[in-house]
């Protein structure tokens, strides 16, 4: 009786799963969004590699627990605590003394935890096909200003500047600043193996993350033009240095203001702050990062209005997960038959030519709480529920299919321990 109590359960689980991919059709919402005004971009869509398409149901729940802030994980960790907790509380029926019930309790709390933190681990640790922007106007170029590899203190140690590459064509970027923390040594390891064509494959481009008036400041370009105004230890950026070489006829650098970080220290680039940001981040790949850029979303954007400031993306990539929370997209003319070096170039010249409308922002489109305690706590079932609102056609095959599969192998199970009965 137990065991056919549980069939049943079991199927109906997979029934409310599939009414729930197809109730979710009636109420579509796009993937992407524009993360200034959170409106459709009609330029941009999210590709889907079939391989992507087979494991959907987990692919695609990775990627969106991927795009979460900090507290967002925080409450999704606490709901699925708590609903563990609840059910064993109401649903276990176990006739066994109490000291042997506490411990077969302890042991499947254990068990869940560790199946919980495998299923965070494999978001991060292990390969998977990847989802990447497509840009229909062969003018754009999805650009990537943050990245990391091997050389930084806090990449994964087997993260190359080949991995870097790797990651940023699975995500559909054209090019990626290579921005380890203060270290080029990264850029040494990518530049000779980049295309002599920029269309042929994702280029990678020079820069580096350092501290400009202690606070993280990502510069681009070629190591020459900030080495002589670091300090000794390569980590911070002297403001006087870099306006005297100015004053002598150099380049003028292009530097972008990281996130998390305090907004009031942001210096714009000006006659008056001839060491000053060009851009800011309006959307940053981790966690924390993540958190600030949604919660200050209006500020950053007030800032970079009354400033001139580019808003860009950074996805802060360390070498950890297979998801591209957003990209920087901008129009340069031509670019796909820049050599590199051009294409950085141009990248650069637009920033500073442009500044506010530079770049677009195009992200995942991810529900966020807004500061609301009710909102944040009721994290996960929103997520669930935006998540499959989201889904394209494709994707909602591959869940019915999946579910298809698991109830067959169910009624199969069944009908087994009913005949061996």
């Amino acid at each position: 009786m137990n065991s056919a109590r549980q069939s049943l359960r079991g199927l109906g689980r997979l029934a409310a799963v599939a009414a729930l991919v197809l109730a979710s059709a009636l109420f579509p919402a796009p993937a992407l969004w524009d993360a200034t005004t959170h409106a459709p971009v009609p330029f941009a869509r999210l590709e889907l590699p079939w391989a992507y398409l087979v494991g959907a149901p987990l692919f695609g729940l990775w990627d969106s627990m991927s795009a979460l802030t900090l507290s967002q994980h925080y409450a999704v960790l606490a709901s699925l605590m708590g609903l563990y907790v609840l059910r064993r509380a109401f649903g276990s029926r176990s006739r066994r003394g109490p000291l042997r019930r506490i411990v077969a309790e302890v042991a499947r709390g254990v068990l869940a935890l560790v199946l919980l933190l495998a299923f965070y681990a494999g978001a991060m640790l292990l390969p998977r096909p990847m989802t990447g922007i497509g840009l229909d106007d062969p003018s754009l170029v999805a650009v990537d200003f943050h990245s990391h590899t091997n050389h930084s203190h806090d990449g994964w140690r087997l993260f190359t500047a080949s991995k870097n590459r790797e990651w940023h064509e699975g995500a559909g970027f054209g090019a990626a600043y290579v921005t380890d923390h203060y270290t080029w040594a990264g850029v040494d390891d990518a530049l000779p193996a980049n295309p002599d064509r920029a269309g042929d494959r994702t280029v990678l481009l020079s820069g580096a993350e350092l501290r400009l008036r202690d606070r993280h400041t990502n510069v681009l370009g070629d190591r020459e033009r900030y080495v002589f105004a670091l300090d000794s230890t390569w980590h911070h950026l002297d403001p006087d240095s870099l306006a005297a070489g100015q004053a002598r006829g150099g380049p003028t650098p292009t530097m972008l203001y990281t996130i998390p970080g305090p907004l009031d220290a942001i210096v714009s680039l000006g006659p008056g702050s001839p060491a000053g940001v060009v851009g800011v981040e309006l959307s940053d790949g981790a966690p924390r990062g993540l958190e600030q850029v949604r919660a200050e979303r209006r500020r950053i954007l007030e800032l970079a209005d009354s400033m001139d400031l580019a808003v860009v993306a950074g996805a802060n990539l360390h070498g950890w997960g297979r998801t591209a929370v957003a990209w920087s997209v901008m129009e340069v003319p031509g670019w796909r038959d820049m050599a590199p070096a051009q294409l950085g170039e141009a990248i650069e010249a637009g920033l500073h030519r442009d500044r506010r409308d530079a770049a677009v922002v195009v992200e995942r489109r991810m529900p966020y709480h807004e500061g609301s305690r009710i909102r944040l706590a009721a994290t996960l079932p929103w997520l669930l529920w935006e998540h499959f609102r989201m889904l394209a056609p494709a994707e909602r095959l591959s869940w019915l299919a999946w579910a298809a599969l698991a109830f067959a192998v169910a009624r199969a199970g069944r009908a087994r321990s009913r005949s061996s009965a």
